[in-house]
């Protein structure tokens, strides 16, 4: 009998087990980019900015070097000048401040199994723990992000560089519920405080392109109720992205609705780094719980908040590693990243609020 050529389709760079390690990392991937709202592509890995999303909500960089990116932000546009000829020019001066987006530390999710175990299961452990793990650092992602962008919207303003950030206020209720009810009512409360939060985008001069809306399962429900003719009449709205049989509401007053998100803080958070703490309850007598949270100008080089990544090939982007060790007798598995945000125009991030 002839002994047949059994292609070795894991062999690669040598090693006879070089892609066993590709599945495990593409399920990482495909299940990080399903979940998160605001990772956008780094080293051409399919997040957002790529081809399949064409617009960032945040910007973000990779720094090669150091733990740190420093930007500036310009101050208000000036004024210009009649001119006589033949006066010298001398350049008119605008005011700016900078900042520095500090990379955090090691943000990393990992499990470690029994090896007899994975013997003798009948049922695979390892992809569905794979998904589990990516879902887990693209929550953390964002609702780390999406806190930044409330206390990006409640920044003061800086005299001569920006007005701060825009918030819009539901007072003297006890509950989201309470501020927002299920009726009519509710809906009609809630547009209309959308619309103001556009309008005081437009009055800060906040780049109409790439204005995006983040929103709770709840506003949604809120917002399919009483008069849908605004929203969902083509008629009335042509061309059409809304579809009450969908659930889907694409645009609002200007804004890209985004997926509807669990992500918007609404406890106080006292823990991990201490940028992204707040008290972001109904009770907070600083913040408020956000229904609604708008984040403007990545596309145009102005936007709220951003982020940077290390370019080390060990911590950069999404790492993904899995092995057996012999050690042990157990399978390793881990996703990480070393990630960083902070604030940058504060003027284009907004948030509708409700405080008791």
């Amino acid at each position: 009998m002839a002994t047949s050529t059994g292609q070795r389709f894991l062999e690669g760079s040598g090693d006879d087990l070089n892609r066993a390690i590709i599945p495990f990392y593409n399920v990482v991937q495909e299940a990080f980019h399903a979940k998160t709202l605001l990772w956008n592509a780094v080293a051409s890995d399919g997040g957002v900015g790529s081809e399949g999303f064409p617009s960032s909500v945040v910007v973000s960089r990779t720094v090669p070097f150091g733990g740190s990116h420093q930007f500036i932000t310009l101050g208000q546009d000036g004024t210009p000048e009649d001119h006589t000829p033949g006066v010298e020019l001398l350049g008119q001066s605008v005011d700016l401040e900078h900042g520095n987006i500090t990379i955090d530390a090691i943000l990393v999710s990992h499990r470690d199994f029994a090896g007899d175990h994975d013997a003798l299961s009948h049922f695979d452990i390892m992809a569905p723990h794979a998904r589990k793990i990516a879902r887990e650092l693209a929550t953390e992602f964002d609702k780390r992000l999406f806190r930044l962008a409330v206390l990006a919207a409640n920044t003061a303003a800086t005299s001569g560089i920006h007005n701060g950030g825009n918030i819009v206020s539901n007072t003297g209720h006890a509950t989201v519920a309470a501020a927002y009810p299920t009726t009519s009512t509710g809906a009609t409360d809630l547009q209309n405080d959308i619309a103001e939060l556009a309008k005081l985008q437009d009055e800060d001069d906040a780049p109409e392109d790439g204005r995006f809306l983040a929103i709770s399962p709840y506003a949604r429900q809120v917002l399919t109720n009483g008069d849908l003719t605004r929203w969902f009449d083509t008629q009335l709205s042509n061309p059409q992205s809304n579809s009450l049989n969908q659930r889907i509401i694409g645009q609002l007053h200007g804004f890209n609705v985004l997926t509807p998100t669990n992500h918007l803080p609404s406890t106080d958070v006292t823990t991990g780094p201490t940028k992204y703490r707040g008290d972001f309850t109904v009770a907070s007598a600083a913040i408020g719980q956000p229904v609604a949270v708008a984040l403007s100008g990545a596309d145009e080089g102005t936007a709220a908040i951003g982020y940077v990544t290390t370019s080390h090939e060990k911590f950069g982007a999404i790492y993904t590693f899995a092995m057996f060790d012999e050690r042990r007798n157990t399978w390793f598995m881990k996703a990480q990243m070393m990630v960083g945000a902070d604030i940058l125009a504060p003027w284009c991030a907004g948030a509708i609020i409700v405080e008791d």
